[in-house]
């Protein structure tokens, strides 16, 4: 009852889009079942298509073979050459003729055998007249597939004889009635089912023989291979493709045919069924569906009238719903604007306290404020707010696309900063916005002490702000003033921390100048981690009558910098002239900055003052320790410039020399913490002529000092810079004096020394000798006059006297042999004579006879050695050694070795003996011979090495280079 004309047109278009639907959705599933059966009917035709050519193929290959098997039969070719050869032969025609009879028995329907001129020898069963509906199955034209109510296969093979040579042949027709069945069988398929069976054209002509099976017969037809619509599924299967195809066959009829060729006889064959055949159980099942198609429709369409009249009913009572809320939205709309005004007001006051923050600017905290206060107000697209604070305006409007609004209208506040009105809040409409209200006054009112507040607070915090800076300042500095960093260093650590602690670091100039160089700050905007921070502190200044008012002291500040209370240089910061805004809080950390330089200066001056002390007393400590432990002058010098050169004050441009006794020694380059030798660091200079020894350089650049030995100058010592960098200072001159020193205590020293051991080898000279010429003469007369009076005494016949003068001359004897030993050992004429390498191997078979041991001398390689007092000391240090091994070691077996290497020599004394004791290593407990084999080897300036095995025996090595 509650329907009209719009609620029957929806049911109506509504049942309509219903039906559409359906109808399209069950000719879709109509479709898609065409296809599937269409497709599942094709693939069984290919199917069955396949299993008829398989059984073809296999018949026509068994009559062939069959075929070709006669023709080969040894009866068949004896009987046939017989006949060739005897033509009246009754006996081989005979034989052949029964033959051929029984292959009727075989299988076959008929048999003839021609000879090779083709005449007719024998013939068995009737062959088919029915010769025109027949297939070629080769191009030969000898083989055939004929339909004579059945499958006939018509063969010829020809006869060969052993040698391959022709003789006859023969012809055979044999039925197919499995082929005949299957061909027949098409009725199983279908009403309409046809099975065709082609071969191909002869030569030229496009004419196909075909035999078609049929539910009405088998017909034989000649039938086109192409015709004007298109290719034939035919000439498809003889062109060697297989497939199923949907389309109109040689009667114009649409079919589905599935069509395959015969390899083995180039035939084609279709098996077809005609598609209104295919459909007919979808046909009539259809009726069916569009029953229950219509039904549902129906069904549908009662459906849907029934939730439309429910719709529309729910539609009603909403109506009415809305009708009854509209009311009620009206009575709070009215509530609701008043609430909102309130909530505005309120939400304003809470975003605006929020929002202004102590690191905000003034203009950014007017910027809050608008962005609060016009959306707040009752006609905020008309309203425009002013704020005015020490005469700086801000107002809300942009002055490039805004007019300014009529000021006729408006509400204003005062802000006062400690009781004191610094500006005020202005609030403006247009002529047609006059509606100000009580509660916007008080909003403004509020919002106007809420500034006020924060102004006070802001410049509590601007001036906390400023006194930090300076403690930071402060503290920094003295932080980063570490005695390892350079002036240069300090002073940019100054400007780097000093800057940002100034009222306007972006436009203050800081000089530092000490000692008459300067050192002047780069401008503070060029760092970027500055920008910000001095955008941020311009823009910060709350009030700049403030400063304005203050103490001001004008545009430069200037401190004196002094060490020791001598002044040496100043701190200036400066202003622009138009900017004199330096305070007297800046003048005071000036001040302290100062201070804090000239202390640390100070303490650079001790430390630098207290570094080269502890370098010359590291050097002298280096030279003379060194100088206890050498003996030879090269190491010496060597030792005396790797402890000088570093003790400079410019060790990487200084150069030290040493003359002494005709050598020149010079010191090698200063390379990262070490001297390089030079290639020559020792040149004779006795062919040079030289005046008196004399400082040749400016005493600026060289520090020169001489060495006397002995009342008597034998050498100098001199270290010189380039004469473009004068730095020598005089304590480097005491330094070089105190080294020459040590070098004199050390050449009298080495001296006395080498005198106590020149006098120590004469008298062993002196002894050895008169050993050798006095008294080893005088006791071997003895020997000789004991001898004559041993015979004399003898020739008298007193026995026991002659034996006791023959003992007598037997101990003078070896007392005559031992003081030999003994004058050899002290006066070594071997050395003298032939060289270090005779003397050696002399002695060592010395010892061998002396102390009846083995004693062996081992040299590699010719070695020469010119210098008479090196071959003394080894030769001395050899024979000490081999004495302690025989003496102490108990040693039974020693060599002696003798070898250069890398231009090394190397000297070695290896016995079997029992070693050294745990304590030799001690210097308190060595016996003499050892302290006199270290001082020879110190002398020479080699390393000399005891040495002990686990195995027992011991090594004396003494390794010297040679120069």
């Amino acid at each position: 009852m509650f329907l009209t004309s719009d609620n029957h047109k929806i049911i109506i278009i509504g049942g309509l889009l219903l039906m559409s639907l359906t109808l399209i959705t069950g000719a879709a599933v109509y479709s898609v079942m065409h296809q599937q059966i269409a497709s599942s009917l094709g693939r069984g035709l290919a199917v069955a298509l396949q299993g008829k050519g398989h059984l073809l193929e296999s018949q026509i290959e068994k009559g062939l073979s069959d075929t070709r098997a006669l023709a080969m039969r040894p009866f068949m070719i004896q009987s046939i050459q017989q006949l060739n050869a005897q033509p009246d032969s009754d006996s081989a025609l005979s034989d052949l003729e029964r033959n051929v009879h029984s292959l009727t028995q075989a299988g076959f329907s008929a048999v003839v055998v021609y000879d090779n001129q083709g005449n007719k020898l024998s013939a068995a069963g009737q062959f088919s007249e029915n010769q025109s509906q027949s297939l070629l199955l080769n191009k030969k034209n000898d083989t055939f597939l004929i339909w004579d109510e059945e499958f006939i296969l018509h063969t010829s093979k020809a006869i060969f004889d052993q040698d391959g040579q022709r003789i006859g042949s023969i012809a055979t027709e044999s039925a197919l009635p499995q082929l005949t069945r299957s061909f027949n069988e098409i009725r199983t398929i279908g009403e309409t089912g046809t099975f065709m069976l082609c071969a191909p054209p002869k030569d030229d002509n496009q004419k196909m023989a075909c035999l078609i099976s049929q539910v009405d017969g088998v017909k034989f037809k000649y039938l086109m291979r192409v015709v004007e619509g298109g290719v034939l599924p035919m000439d498809q299967a003889l062109s060697g493709r297989s497939g199923v195809i949907a389309v109109k066959d040689y009667r114009k009829v649409q079919v589905i045919e599935a069509y395959a060729p015969l390899d083995v006889t180039g035939m084609g064959m279709i098996l077809k069924l005609d598609e209104a055949e295919l459909l007919k159980p979808v046909a009539d099942e259809l009726k069916i569906i569009i029953l229950y198609l219509a039904g549902l429709i129906i069904a549908e369409m009662l459906l849907l009238n029934w939730f439309i009249r429910k719709l529309i009913n729910s539609e009603r009572e909403a109506q009415n719903a809305k009708e009854k809320a509209e009311q009620y939205s009206v009575e709070l709309s009215h509530k609701e604007s008043q609430l909102r005004e309130r909530l505005k007001e309120i939400t304003c006051l809470h975003e605006i306290r929020r929002s202004i923050g102590m690191e905000l600017s003034v203009d950014n905290v007017c910027h809050q404020i608008f962005n609060h206060l016009i959306p707040a107000m009752q006609y905020p697209e008309s309203a425009s707010v002013v704020i005015e604070i020490d005469g700086k305006i801000i107002n809300s409007w942009d002055h490039n696309q805004e007019p300014a609004p009529d000021p006729t209208h408006q509400l204003k506040s005062k802000i006062e900063v400690n009781g004191k009105a610094c500006g005020q809040l202005s609030v403006l409409y247009p002529v047609n916005r006059h509606f100000m209200t009580l509660e916007e006054q008080r909003l403004i009112d509020a919002i106007s002490n809420d500034l006020a507040r924060w102004l006070e607070r802001k410049q509590v915090d601007e001036l906390l702000h400023v006194r930090l800076k300076e403690i930071t300042c402060l503290y920094e500095i003295r932080r980063s003033m570490g005695l390892e960093l350079s002036i240069d260093e300090v002073c940019q650590n100054i400007f780097g921390y000093l800057m940002p602690a100034l009222q306007f670091p972006e436009i203050a100039s800081v000089i530092v100048e000490l000692n008459g160089k300067q050192f002047i700050s780069t401008k503070y905007s060029q760092h970027p981690e500055n920008q910000m921070f001095s955008e941020i502190n311009h823009n910060g200044k709350v009030c700049f009558e403030c400063y304005k008012q203050g103490g001001t002291i004008g545009s430069v500040i200037q401190s004196n910098i002094s060490i020791n209370k001598k002044i040496c240089g100043y701190l200036s910061v400066s202003y622009p002239e138009d900017q004199p805004f330096l305070v007297l809080e800046e003048k005071r950390l000036i001040d302290a900055i100062t201070v804090d330089f000239s202390r640390w200066l100070e303490r650079k001056q001790v430390d630098e003052a207290l570094r080269e002390r502890l370098k010359e007393i590291t050097c002298l400590y280096g030279i003379r320790r060194g100088m206890g432990l050498e003996l030879s002058i090269d190491n010496v010098c060597q030792n005396v410039f790797e402890n000088l050169i570093p003790a400079v004050q410019f060790p990487e441009i200084a150069s030290a020399v040493i003359e002494l006794n005709g050598w020149r020694f010079t010191s090698g380059e200063y390379v990262e913490g070490r001297i390089v030798s030079p290639l020559k660091l020792k040149i004779n200079i006795t062919q040079e002529v030289r005046g008196p020894w004399r400082a040749e350089r400016d005493p600026a650049c060289t520090c020169y000092a001489v060495i006397n030995v002995n009342g008597k100058i034998c050498g100098q010592l001199r270290v010189f810079y380039p004469e473009d960098k004068p730095h020598m200072v005089p304590e480097e001159q005491k330094l070089v004096n105190a080294i020459a020193s040590d070098l004199e205590s050390w050449l009298e020293r080495k001296r006395l020394e080498q005198t106590l051991v020149f006098v120590a080898e004469e008298q062993a000279h002196t002894i050895g000798q008169e050993l050798h010429d006095n008294l080893g003469q005088q006791i071997a007369a003895i020997g000789y006059q004991v001898r004559a009076l041993e015979k004399k005494i003898a020739a008298s016949g007193n026995q026991d006297m002659a034996a006791v003068a023959a003992s007598i001359a037997t101990q003078v004897q070896t007392a005559v042999i031992h003081i030999k030993q003994l004058a050899q050992g002290l006066l070594p004429f071997e050395l003298e004579a032939n060289g270090l390498i005779a003397a050696l191997e002399k002695l060592a078979t010395r010892i061998a006879t002396t102390y009846s041991i083995t004693c062996d001398f081992l040299c590699d390689n010719e070695i020469k050695i010119n210098d008479k007092n090196i071959a003394l000391n080894l030769y001395r240090i050899a024979q000490e050694a081999a004495n302690n091994a025989i003496r102490h070691g108990g040693a039974q077996h020693l060599t002696l070795s003798l070898t250069i290497k890398e231009n090394n020599l190397f000297l070695s004394i290896c016995d079997d003996g029992c070693g050294f004791a745990a304590e030799t290593g001690h210097g308190e407990t060595q016996g003499m011979g050892i302290k006199i084999m270290q001082y020879r080897a110190k002398q020479l300036g080699a390393k000399l090495k005891f040495l002990s095995s686990a195995e027992g025996g011991a090594q004396v090595c003494v390794e010297m280079r040679m120069v």
